[in-house]
This record gives C-alpha cells, sequence and structure tokens, in this order.
C-alpha cells in the first residue's frame, strides 16, 4: 500500500499525525523540515542511476537552505503536503484531542489537528520494523525515512529505545562495510549527517504550560540515542471518579472522546490496558486537579511512546 506514495508523502504522513493544523510548534515545524529533506533526497539520491558519493555536496547545500527556510515558506510547504494526502483520501483534519481537555472545553476553544489513515500509517511503521529490525536486505528508501524520523524526533512513536539501538548498530556497521551497494553507499552519506535543531528540544511552544502538569516517565533514566520531541500532549478530563473502578473510567473517557470525533479502543499491552486513541497510545489513571482550592475529579491521559 505505501508502496503508492513518494518518500516524502510516507513521511509526512507518519510525521504530521497528531500536529495542530493551526497552531506552530516545535514538533511540527521539525516535521516540515523532515518534508523539505525528503523532497532533496527524491532529488539528489532516489531519482534515476546518481552516483552517491557525487550528492554529498548537494546534500549538505541543500540541508543549509532548508535549516533557512522562513515561517512563511514552512507554512506554505506544509498546506500543499496537507492537501495532496487530503485529496488523496490518507490525512483528514479532526478535532484536536488537547481540545478535550478541561482547560480548552472551559475556554471554548476550537483546535484542529491531522490524523493520517490508520491502515496506511500502520503499513508504514510495520514495514519500517520489518526491514530493518529482520535480517535481510535494507533498501535505500528505508535508509532514507529511518534518517527523516531520527532527525525530526519521531523515532519514538516506532521504535523502543532498545529497537533504536539496534537501528544504530546495523546502520553503522552497513555504511562502514564499503560493499559498494547503493544502500550502504547511502548509509554512508545521509546517517552522520544532521538537521535537527537541538534548541527545538527546549523551546516554550503555546502548549508549555500545559506540560508542567504533567510527568512524563518515558523520560526518567533513559539515555536518549536519537534526538527526541514531545509530540504528544497530556490531557485532563473531568467526571466523577467516586465509586468508579478501573474499567468505568475507561469506558467513561473513551465515550466522551468518541462523541468528540476520535477513533478509540481499548488495546492489551504487557500487564495493562491502554486506549488507542486514533493512531496513538495513552495511559489513563484518576486525578484530582484543584482550581481556585476546589478539587476537580477526573482522569488523565499519558502518551506512552515505546
Amino acid at each position: 500500500m505505501k508502496k503508492n506514495y513518494t518518500l516524502s508523502q510516507q513521511f509526512a504522513i507518519i510525521g504530521l499525525d497528531g500536529q495542530s493544523a493551526l497552531q506552530r510548534s516545535a514538533a511540527k515545524a521539525a516535521v516540515v523540515r523532515g518534508i523539505a529533506v525528503a523532497s532533496l533526497l527524491e532529488q539528489v539520491l532516489l531519482e534515476g542511476e546518481a552516483v552517491v558519493e557525487s550528492c554529498s555536496a548537494k546534500l549538505e547545500a541543500g540541508l543549509k537552505e532548508i535549516g533557512a527556510m522562513k515561517r512563511k515558506e514552512a507554512a506554505c510547504l506544509e498546506q500543499e503536503t496537507a492537501k495532496q494526502l487530503m485529496t488523496a483520501g490518507v490525512l483528514e483534519l479532526i478535532p484536536d484531542l488537547l481540545g478535550c481537555d478541561m482547560d480548552y472545553v472551559t475556554a471554548g476553544l476550537e483546535l484542529k489537528a491531522y490524523r493520517s489513515d490508520a491502515d496506511l500509517y500502520l503499513a508504514i511503521a510495520e514495514g519500517l520494523r520489518g526491514e530493518i529490525l529482520e535480517e535481510g536486505a535494507v533498501t535505500v528508501e528505508c535508509i532514507c525515512l529511518l534518517w527523516l524520523l531520527r532527525e525530526s524526533g519521531c523515532m519514538h512513536e516506532i521504535f523502543s529505545v532498545r529497537e533504536q539501538e539496534q537501528i544504530q548498530e546495523r546502520l553503522v556497521r552497513l555504511a562502514a562495510s564499503g560493499d559498494g551497494e547503493q544502500a550502504a553507499a547511502v548509509a554512508a552519506v545521509i546517517w552522520k549527517q544532521e538537521f535537527h535543531k537541538v534548541g527545538e528540544q527546549v523551546i516554550k511552544s503555546f502548549l508549555q504550560g500545559k506540560r508542567k502538569l504533567f510527568q512524563n516517565p518515558y523520560l526518567e533514566g533513559i539515555n536518549l540515542l536519537f534526538p527526541f520531541l514531545d509530540r504528544r500532549q497530556s490531557i485532563f478530563i473531568d467526571f466523577v471518579v467516586l465509586g468508579t473502578d478501573v474499567k468505568q473510567r475507561r469506558q467513561a473517557v473513551a465515550m466522551y472522546l468518541s462523541e468528540k470525533g476520535h477513533y478509540v479502543e481499548e488495546v492489551k499491552h504487557a500487564t495493562e490496558t491502554l486506549l488507542r486513541i486514533d493512531n496513538m497510545y495513552y495511559r489513563i489513571w484518576p486525578k484530582t486537579v484543584v482550581v481556585n482550592r476546589i478539587p476537580i475529579q477526573g482522569a488523565s491521559l499519558l502518551p506512552v511512546y515505546r
């Protein structure tokens, strides 16, 4: 299924999923830059019988130019890419999950986000996992897509930390093999290149205040191998918790989110049950927040990264 889409479109399907369609954020800026880089790769590496080594200079020059891309250019690229994918029926606009948070519901704000086709999203992600984590040949397209995901902070949604270590070891080994195959040559050229911006990991976006209300255990005690951007938002939904059990709370949250236009299902994961909301997994637990000294019961949803 994914073979019908270009490298930049495949990357956009993964990268734009769940991102705000109206507000700018560090995570979305990284994705849009990745779309531009994917288009560059299509020109210098994936078209024709180009000699990979001779493309290195073009790639470096292109990355420098993309790094200086203005906000207006980035916005135009985002809109153009989104329009193409929407026309193809594999991307849609939905209410942003953040709009279900108590603060945003109270404020009456209408937020929109992108949602990628679930089957295509899964096909691309599982295709990547199967190709890089299992024995066998690795294609140039796979290497390019992995690099784009790495540099845009998306790897953690598809691969666990241990799997990321395997990927790093395999691609470094492939790049150093010097066996003359195009995949090895491409790995040698691009895997050492970087286009992510370190500052984006600490930039305060319009949602930064919300993040202070939650702690993400994913980042505790983990030495992250690849760049990480928290692309999903924790939210708090207020409802009466007293007298309910875990299953009833999950069902209450699932019903509420479904009414708001989200796809929700319960998914077993080891010893716990997660909620799969659209294309992302969330952990749910009861919580009480205090607003103007008044305790409010409800449940918090926290993104679960691999």
